[in-house]
């Protein structure tokens, strides 16, 4: 599916602020007195075989029901092909007879079968969410797109999209001017891709979007429209000046805040025909989330965010001080949570490794996570730090979803 993404005039020309202050509404802790949020992926349990219908999802969703799960995170992108039928974007893997891995193949297929069977992903999953008493948030990874030589270049055609394939103009560049692997947002057509995911999603029943930043940086380089925004800024040629001049900042920061703006925008819309409101969230990192161009401090201002998640990129088992970001939104009614990689050791089974287990000469990758004991004690760490809840992406231990929205703070 061959597409371009034309950007309205009002979005061409918008303001900065696209959005009205909006006042945020947290949602509220279930069955405990802490908010705990969840993340599911939408891809690895079709990978594994663990999803291969639409009751699969449903009991997945409704087994957190006697939990103190309050909001189900539903990954809705992989790379920048997603995994709910679509009239404007391809489902993941779609269009090829060659996959990177067995588990590729088998998700394809599930996927498109499903959706042959006028079965909707993210509707089955949000109207389980609300069965169960869960909000539903569809997640987005904000920028997953992969080189094009991974794994032997069978990676980026299986999940980027063919808009990425398409318009290497929209790609960072490098000082010299070379396609980077990442879109830019600093191009209207690039966030209106992205939005345009975004309309579709809020179609559904869902209870909020939540922009996750995690996945994966960077979101801006040396492309034309960031030099000419700096040169405008300070005089000065952008192209001689480090990526990590703090200058860049509030030049990337006008570009995302114009997105999550928009963004804020589409839900209000939707809240406004639903007759309640939508909530935004995001997933940052504690040093770096200026460096990618999120403004938080506005965002909350403006009483855009509904819950704030505050992590850290690669694998888990860090610490951080999180009561500057709660110092940050105490006077917003937004939640901040402490982000949790519950992955600590491991990787994803390549397609070179998938060949060798396939063929019995190795066994799979394994990996290390987060005990139930580790969150537990972490958690009381970060409640007595003031923290709202947690978030927790690739969480294996369900036990803990039943205790730690009552831990008490240490």
């Amino acid at each position: 599916m061959s597409r371009l993404f034309p950007v309205p005039l009002p979005l061409l020309f918008a303001p900065l602020m696209a959005a009205q202050m909006v006042s945020a509404e947290a949602p509220k802790p279930r069955n405990g007195d802490k908010l705990v949020v969840i993340n599911d992926d939408g891809f690895s349990p079709f990978h594994s075989g663990r999803y291969r219908s639409a009751e699969d999802l449903r009991k997945q969703v409704l087994g957190y029901k006697e939990t103190q799960v309050a909001v189900f995170e539903w990954c809705i992108v992989a790379g920048s092909r997603v995994n709910f039928p679509s009239s404007n974007h391809e489902l993941i893997g779609e269009g090829l007879t060659e996959f990177p891995r067995r588990g590729d193949k088998l998700a394809v297929e599930t996927l498109i079968r499903m959706r042959n069977e006028g079965v909707d992903t993210l509707k089955t999953v949000a109207d389980a969410c609300h069965e169960a008493g869960i909000a539903c948030y569809a997640s987005m990874r904000m920028n997953g797109d992969y080189p094009a030589k991974a794994w032997e270049g069978t990676m980026a055609p299986f999940f980027n999209s063919d808009f990425w394939a398409e318009h290497p103009e929209y790609h960072q560049k490098t000082v010299g001017g070379t396609d980077q692997t990442r879109f830019s947002y600093a191009y209207p057509e690039v966030r209106e891709f992205k939005l345009s995911i975004l309309r579709e999603a809020v179609e559904r029943d869902i209870d909020g979007i939540n922009l996750d930043f995690q996945r994966h940086p960077t979101f801006f380089s040396f492309e034309a429209p960031m030099l000419k925004a700096f040169e405008e800024k300070y005089g000065e040629d952008g192209s001689k000046v480090a990526a990590d001049d703090p200058r860049w900042n509030p030049v990337r920061a006008t570009y995302m805040t114009k997105f999550v703006g928009q963004v804020r925008q589409i839900l209000d819309e939707a809240g406004k025909k639903k007759g309640r409101h939508l909530g935004l969230s995001v997933r940052i990192d504690w040093q770096k989330y200026q460096f990618w161009g999120c403004d938080i401090e506005s965002w909350l201002d403006q009483g855009w965010l509904d819950y704030l998640v505050v992590g850290q990129y690669g694998l888990g088992g860090y610490e951080f001080d999180i009561a500057p970001f709660v110092q940050l939104a105490k006077d917003s009614d937004c939640a901040v949570l402490f982000g949790e990689e519950c992955i600590t050791g491991g990787h994803d089974t390549t397609a070179a490794e998938d060949k060798l287990i396939a063929a019995g000469k190795m066994e799979s990758p394994k990996r290390k996570a987060l005990s139930l004991e580790e969150l537990e004690t972490r958690a009381a760490k970060w409640y007595a730090a003031g923290a709202n809840g947690v978030h927790l992406f690739n969480v294996s231990d369900q036990e803990a979803l039943k205790t730690l929205g009552t831990v008490n703070p240490k």
